[in-house]
């Protein structure tokens, strides 16, 4: 009887759709086996991290644009825009807390053709405001690295869902 629910069980995650994203190529078609990756504007480091969190991932050869090797498909990765806006003010009306924002998007291509889009992807983290400019800038620069990791996650949860 255990193992007849267990059965139920499984045939019924299975029935709905459920799956674990990650775990397979996503959108990525079964055919390439290289990937290149392609960023616009002059993100260079954010783009070696983005191909190194590729290449730790994915279950394909992930190729940098520059490497002239020979790829079956380009994954062309926006110009990420960030913006900082104020969200809290204090009892004097200064702003004491901005939220920083990430968002850009990629794009899947193969033969010259888009195959598949993610959207835009955004992602953001508050910022005090409140202490002097360089504690400011400071928690700016390590907030854009964090806001560059997360974005990297959801792009790849996205490129590798098969939703």
């Amino acid at each position: 009887m255990r193992r007849l629910a267990v059965l139920a069980l499984c045939l019924l995650l299975g029935s709905c759709g459920y799956h674990l994203a990650g775990t397979g190529r996503g959108v990525v078609p079964k055919d390439v086996q290289v990937l290149q990756v392609v960023g616009a504007g002059n993100q260079l480091r954010f783009m070696r991290n983005w191909q190194n969190y590729l290449r730790a991932h994915a279950r394909y050869d992930v190729v940098s644009a520059t490497s002239g090797e020979k790829a079956d498909a380009q994954l062309q990765v926006d110009t990420l825009k960030e913006s900082l806006a104020p969200i809290i003010y204090d009892t004097n009306g200064i702003a004491s807390v901005d939220r920083m924002t990430l968002s850009g998007g990629v794009s899947l291509w193969q033969d010259g053709k888009q195959i598949w889009s993610s959207g835009t992807i955004s992602v953001y983290e508050d910022v005090d405001v409140s202490g002097g400019p360089a504690s400011i800038e400071s928690a700016k620069v390590r907030i854009r690295s964090d806001l560059e990791t997360q974005w990297m996650r959801q792009a790849w949860l996205k490129l590798s869902s098969d939703f």
